[in-house]
């Protein structure tokens, strides 16, 4: 892509390699500052999800990206109403001056080796406020589940949910009105918001006793 924008003759644009993966982000960033160093990277862990874990997945990124002098812009992504929006700015400018200041954060090596709950930034395309609570009320609800390796997705348009939900094992993707529920790139049903933690309850507790008996010795 950077190659057609420069055989066309542009000179001044950025580029942004996000996942809501930090490990991916991190990889991504300097393979491509290494072989471009000459473009400028914007910075940022897409769809990180709820404080406290969207920022420590944002600021793991964060703390090797810069400190390494990858990253010319930045933006945290958190899912968080509209009123508290002004925390991801906040957010940002604590973890910079942190690494600036030479304070890193220590991680433990197993966080998010089990229950991974990733949700978008709650943009202008959300057609329900109640997609900030939904969000807040799975992570509640699924805390049982914490010691599972399972990914839950929660998206809260129809313009990007229904295709970046395929990848996480369970995802919620809303519209105005109902909420869509998906086993991988499957779609189980669509839920009203007052119905959809039940459906999704059943779907985790399907996943768990499918883990569980795929794990038992055959025979047992």
């Amino acid at each position: 892509h950077c190659k057609i924008l420069d055989d066309l003759g542009f000179e001044d644009y950025c580029v942004s390699l996000k996942d809501s993966d930090s490990e991916k982000v991190i990889d991504a960033n300097r393979r491509f500052a290494a072989e471009r160093p000459d473009v400028p990277l914007h910075l940022g862990v897409t769809e990180a999800g709820l404080p406290p874990e969207g920022i420590i997945k944002t600021r793991i990124a964060f703390e090797q990206l810069i400190s390494e002098g990858i990253g010319d812009t930045i933006r945290v992504s958190l899912t968080l109403p509209n009123e508290e929006k002004g925390q991801e700015i906040s957010v940002g400018r604590e973890i910079i001056q942190d690494i600036r200041d030479g304070r890193f954060r220590s991680v433990p090596k197993n966080f998010l080796d089990g229950l991974n709950i990733i949700a978008c930034p709650s943009c202008s395309r959300v057609e329900n406020d109640k997609f900030v609570d939904l969000a807040q009320d799975v992570r509640k609800m699924t805390q049982y589940a914490d010691k599972h390796k399972l990914t839950i997705a929660v998206m809260g348009c129809r313009v990007n949910g229904p295709g970046e939900t395929d990848d996480a094992d369970l995802g919620l993707w809303c519209g105005p009105f109902r909420v869509n529920l998906k086993r991988g790139p499957e779609t189980v049903g669509s839920y009203s918001y007052d119905e959809i933690l039940g459906k999704l309850k059943e779907e985790v507790d399907r996943f768990i006793a499918d883990k569980h008996e795929a794990l038992e010795p055959s025979g047992s």
